[in-house]
């Protein structure tokens, strides 16, 4: 279980405080809860085979990637809430070696030699709140304004690797220059009474294959 997963940068609390008033945040226990809105209350242990963790209650089956250029460490994350009350439920790592149960020796990690920033990509779940559809689209991006964001590209995705929501590219700004220093790249998407975001954050210009890997980590996480 990858339980020391970095937290990001300054773009997670900015983000974090428009994820608060987005997806509403944990309001207790309710009624009629979904197994997976259960699972949210009280998290629970993936089940492994082989390549793959299944999270039957989520509704969710993730199968680790064969092939990975930038996040080659995946695994299980910690289950303990951020600030936003969104619970990491599988964490990529650009750190660490293909796997932790079958480590290559003669994968070298040539970004880390050469001092590139270590970064991730996370899968998170939290409470439903404000529904995600086209007309959500205007009131994200003041959200993400608002919070001090710049707003490269955002828009209802209806089928984006076989899931609908709403995919945000956001900047964090260099006030002093009015240049970004820091890209996200998220997508929420609804399923089973919760809502999943898949996010990462990286340096701006970033070179490494990211957005690669972020597509084949997205189609590989499916939710029933």
């Amino acid at each position: 279980m990858l339980s020391a997963f970095r937290t990001p940068h300054i773009a997670l609390a900015l983000v974090g405080l428009s994820g608060a008033l987005l997806l509403g945040g944990c309001k207790g226990e309710k009624k009629n809860q979904t197994s997976a809105e259960a699972w949210l209350a009280s998290p629970t242990s993936a089940q492994k085979s082989g390549s793959t963790l299944k999270f039957p209650d989520l509704g969710v089956n993730f199968e680790i990637p064969e092939t990975l250029y930038v996040f080659r460490n995946c695994g299980e994350a910690s289950h303990s809430p951020n600030e936003n009350k969104w619970v990491p439920v599988v964490a990529c790592s650009s750190e660490g070696s293909v796997s932790e149960d079958d480590e290559d020796p003669f994968a070298e990690d040539e970004w880390a030699e050469d001092g590139a920033e270590p970064i991730d990509v996370t899968f998170y779940v939290t409470q439903r709140g404000r529904t995600l559809d086209e007309r959500a689209v205007t009131w994200f991006k003041s959200q993400y304004t608002q919070a001090g964001l710049d707003v490269d590209e955002l828009s209802y995705q209806g089928d984006f690797q076989k899931k609908s929501g709403i995919y945000a590219k956001l900047h964090v700004m260099d006030n002093s220059t009015g240049t970004p220093t820091r890209e996200i790249i998220q997508f929420m998407f609804p399923s089973n009474g919760v809502v999943f975001i898949a996010r990462m954050e990286y340096p701006f210009g970033e070179t490494r294959s990211v957005d690669q890997d972020w597509k084949y980590l997205l189609w590989n996480f499916e939710v029933k």
